[in-house]
C-alpha cells in the first residue's frame, strides 16, 4: 500500500508539474494486507511556494482482521506530508463506523512506512463517553490500545443492536484494552475494566446487579494454541445477585483472583489457582479443571475453605440453598477450615475442622452449642481416618443431651461409631454401644443400633415434652435394632424399667418404615407397674396397686392399630394396697359405657373420695376396626372392670362389649383433655 501511494505522489510533484499552482488526484481504491482505502483524493496546493500544502481525503478505511468490523469514514488530513518513502498525517479528522453504529468526527492521525504503520484516534465520542485508539503494525505484527472513559452502558448496548443476555438499565464503563497479534490472530491482550453504578439483569432473572461497582483485570497470552491467563476482580459496592445468592459489598469488598489456561478447541479450562475472599466471611482457594459445552462439568477440583464468621457465611451463602429443603431454617455460627476434592462432579474427599460451632434450627429440630472437632470423609472404601466431634450442649427437638463426644468413621455413604460413648440425658445416661449407617443405591439405607438407658428422669422427660408430669426414672437395655431391606428387626428383646416395674418388648419388626405405607409388629409384656406413680400426675384420677398385662400380635399400618390382643389388670399375686379415686372410677366407667352397679356404694359416691377394690382389669381384641372388650370377669349384664374389696367398696360394670376403635379413642381423648366426664 505505501509503495502505491508514494508512486502517485511522486508523479505529480515532478519538475514537469511545477508550472501549476494546484494539483489534485483521485486515486480510487488501494488494498494491502487487509487494509483497504476507498475514495482516495490527494490535493497539492501552492506548488510555487515552499512549503507546499498537501491534503488527503479518504471516503473509507477498512481495517484488517481481527478488527475488520470497524471502518474509518470521511477521513480528512489537513496536515499531510511524505518523505523518505513515508506517508504521514499528523492532523486529521475521521468518523468511525461499524455494522451497527457510527460515531461523530474525532481527531485522527496515521504514519505509513514500508515495514510499519501507526494509527491514532482520539476524542472519539461514544455512548456519552470518550474513546481513544492507538494501533501499530510492524512486519505483520500488530498491537492496538483502546481506552474508553465514562461510556454509558445502556446506550452502548443499544448501539451494538445485538440480542443481549444481560439487559443493562444504568451504569457507566471505563475500560482499557491492550492487544497484540500476528496477521489475523490475537496473541495476547490485557483488559482492565471498571463498571460504576451498573444496574441490570438477565432475561431469566438469575443474574442481576444493582448500582454495582466492579473492577477487573484480565491478562491473557496464547502459547502453542493454549491461552494462558490471569485475572483480578473486585466487587466494591452495590448489590449482586447470582441465583440463589444475593451479595452486598456493605463496606467489605469481595475479591476474586485466578490464573490458568484455556483450550478453545477442546472446550477445556484449567484454573491453576483461584482465590475468593469476602472479608472474614469466606476465603476459598484452590485449583479446578473443567470441561464445558452446554453445561459445565468439573473434571477435578481441590479446594480449601476458611471462615472466621460462620454466622455470616450461613446467612449469605448457605441459607439460599437451604430454602425449600430439609435444612430450611438451619443456621450456623463459629469457625471452619475445610479441604475438599471433587472428581467428575462428585465429592471424593472432605476434611473439615470446626470450632465454637453453634447450630440453630427455626423449627426446633436440633440445637448445638460449643461444638468442636474434625470431620474426615472419603469415597474410598478403604479410607480409615477417624472423625471426632464433641459438644457442650446438644438438643434434639425438646430433649437436651449434655456434654459428650463421638469418635466415628465416615466414608462412601457410610457411618460407623468406633467406640462406645455415653450421653448425659435428663439426669441419667444414654449409652450407645453400636451405631452404624450404610447407604444403598436406589434403596433405603441399612441402620443398626445397640445401647441402653440408665435412670433417666421421667419428670424431666415429661416436662421437656410438655406432657403431664411423671415421676420416677426409666432404665432399659436395647441389645440390637437393625433396619435393612426396608425392614426393622430386633435382635433379642428390649427391657425397660419404669414405674418400679418392667416392660419387655419382643418380636419387634417393621417394613416400609420410611414410606407412605409403613407396617409395624411387636409383642409387649408389662409386669408390676406402680399404679400410684403412673396415675398420680394425670387428670385420669389416682389408683394405687400394681398393673400387669400384655399387648400381643400388635400390628400397625401407618402407625394406626389394625389388630392386637391386649390385657391390663391387677396381677394375681399383688398384695399392695388397692385404692381408687372417685374420679378414676368415673373415667373407667366411661370407657366401658357402664357405671357403678352396687346400689349401696353408688349412694355414697358423693361422700367418699377413694374406694377399695379387689381387682381392676380391661382387655381388648381389635379386629376390623372394632374392639371386643372384656373385664375381670363376666356378669349377667356385661363384664366387671372393677370388682370391689374392702369398705367402702365399688364395682364397675361395662355394658358395651363391642366398641368402635375410633369411638374408644375419642373417649380416652376426652378423659385426658377435660375434667368433665359423663358416665353413660
Amino acid at each position: 500500500m505505501i509503495r502505491l501511494i508514494l508512486v502517485v505522489v511522486l508523479v505529480f510533484t515532478s519538475p514537469s508539474a511545477t508550472a501549476l499552482d494546484d494539483l489534485s488526484l483521485d486515486v480510487g481504491t488501494i488494498e494491502s494486507r487487509g487494509w483497504k482505502l476507498q475514495g482516495i483524493h490527494i490535493a497539492l496546493t501552492g506548488l510555487a511556494k515552499k512549503p507546499q500544502k498537501l491534503t488527503l481525503t479518504i471516503d473509507k478505511l477498512s481495517l484488517p482482521l481481527p478488527v475488520d468490523d470497524l471502518n474509518l469514514i470521511n477521513i480528512q488530513c489537513s496536515s499531510f506530508t511524505w518523505q523518505n518513502r513515508e506517508l504521514l498525517c499528523t492532523k486529521g479528522l475521521a468518523k468511525m463506523r461499524s455494522k451497527r453504529w457510527q460515531s461523530q468526527a474525532a481527531n485522527f492521525s496515521f504514519h505509513i512506512r514500508e515495514k510499519d504503520s501507526t494509527l491514532k484516534l482520539t476524542g472519539l465520542q461514544l455512548a456519552g463517553g470518550t474513546v481513544s485508539i492507538d494501533a501499530e503494525e510492524r512486519n505483520d505484527q500488530w498491537q492496538i490500545q483502546i481506552n474508553a472513559k465514562a461510556v454509558n452502558a445502556a446506550l452502548m448496548q443499544k448501539l451494538l443492536q445485538q440480542p443481549a443476555l444481560f439487559k443493562v438499565k444504568d451504569g457507566h464503563i471505563d475500560f482499557k484494552l491492550n492487544a497484540s497479534g500476528s496477521h489475523t490472530l490475537i496473541e495476547s491482550f490485557t483488559l482492565t475494566t471498571e463498571l460504576n453504578g451498573l444496574t441490570g439483569q438477565t432475561k431469566d432473572g438469575r443474574f442481576a446487579t444493582e448500582k454495582a461497582t466492579l473492577e477487573s483485570r484480565l491478562k491473557a497470552q496464547k502459547n502453542k494454541g493454549l491461552w494462558q491467563w490471569q485475572s483480578h476482580s473486585r466487587f466494591k459496592s452495590g448489590a449482586l445477585y447470582i441465583d440463589p445468592l444475593y451479595l452486598e459489598a456493605d463496606g467489605q469488598s469481595i475479591v476474586l483472583d485466578a490464573q490458568g489456561n484455556w483450550n478453545g478447541w477442546h472446550n477445556r479450562a484449567e484454573i491453576q489457582y483461584a482465590s475468593f475472599n469476602h472479608a472474614t466471611v469466606l476465603a476459598l482457594s484452590g485449583s479446578v479443571i473443567a470441561h464445558y459445552d452446554k453445561n459445565v462439568k468439573l473434571e477435578k477440583a481441590d479446594l480449601s475453605l476458611r471462615s472466621d464468621d460462620l454466622q455470616k457465611l450461613s446467612a449469605l451463602y448457605l441459607k439460599p440453598f437451604f430454602e425449600q429443603t430439609a435444612l430450611e431454617g438451619v443456621s450456623f455460627s463459629g469457625t471452619i477450615n475445610a479441604d475438599l476434592s471433587i472428581s467428575q462432579d462428585s465429592l471424593t474427599r472432605l476434611t473439615a475442622t470446626v470450632n465454637k460451632l453453634a447450630v440453630k434450627d427455626a423449627a426446633g429440630r436440633v440445637k448445638v452449642e460449643g461444638g468442636v472437632g474434625t470431620i474426615n470423609w472419603s469415597n474410598n472404601e478403604i479410607f480409615n481416618q477417624p472423625s471426632r466431634f464433641a459438644w457442650q450442649q446438644l438438643q434434639l427437638y425438646a430433649l437436651p443431651i449434655g456434654p459428650s463426644r463421638l469418635l466415628f468413621l465416615s466414608r462412601t455413604g457410610s457411618f460407623r461409631l468406633l467406640e462406645k460413648t455415653t450421653l448425659p440425658f435428663l439426669g441419667g445416661i444414654i449409652a450407645i454401644n453400636q451405631l452404624g449407617w450404610q447407604a444403598k443405591k436406589q434403596q433405603e439405607p441399612d441402620i443398626y443400633f445397640a445401647g441402653s438407658l440408665n435412670k433417666v428422669s421421667l419428670e424431666q422427660w415429661s416436662k421437656a415434652l410438655n406432657w403431664t408430669p411423671l415421676s420416677g426414672t426409666i432404665s432399659g437395655n436395647i441389645p440390637r435394632v437393625e433396619y435393612s431391606n426396608k425392614t426393622l428387626s430386633l435382635g433379642g428383646e428390649i427391657n425397660i424399667k419404669v414405674f418400679d416395674g418392667d416392660i419387655k418388648i419382643t418380636k419387634l419388626a417393621s417394613s416400609g418404615l420410611f414410606t407412605d405405607f409403613s407396617k409395624f409388629y411387636s409383642d409387649i409384656e408389662i409386669n408390676n407397674l406402680d399404679l400410684d406413680q403412673l396415675t398420680s400426675k394425670f387428670e385420669f384420677g389416682g389408683i394405687t396397686g400394681k398393673l400387669s398385662g400384655f399387648v400381643r400380635q400388635l400390628y400397625l399400618e401407618n402407625w394406626h392399630p389394625v389388630t392386637f390382643y391386649a390385657w391390663l389388670g391387677t396381677p394375681d399375686n399383688d398384695d399392695s394396697r388397692h385404692r381408687i379415686s372417685q374420679k378414676a372410677v368415673k373415667n373407667i366407667a366411661s370407657i366401658g359405657g357402664g357405671g357403678a352397679s352396687d346400689i349401696l356404694s353408688r349412694s355414697f359416691l358423693s361422700i367418699f373420695e377413694t374406694f377399695g377394690y379387689d381387682k381392676i382389669g380391661i382387655g381388648c381384641y381389635l379386629h376390623n376396626g372394632v374392639c371386643q372388650l372384656m373385664g375381670v370377669k363376666a356378669t349377667d349384664q356385661g363384664y366387671a372392670i372393677i370388682t370391689g374389696g374392702g369398705l367402702p367398696r365399688i364395682d364397675v360394670i361395662g355394658y358395651n362389649s363391642r366398641l368402635d376403635w375410633n369411638v374408644l379413642m375419642e373417649r380416652l381423648k376426652r378423659i385426658t383433655a377435660s375434667d368433665k366426664v359423663i358416665i353413660k
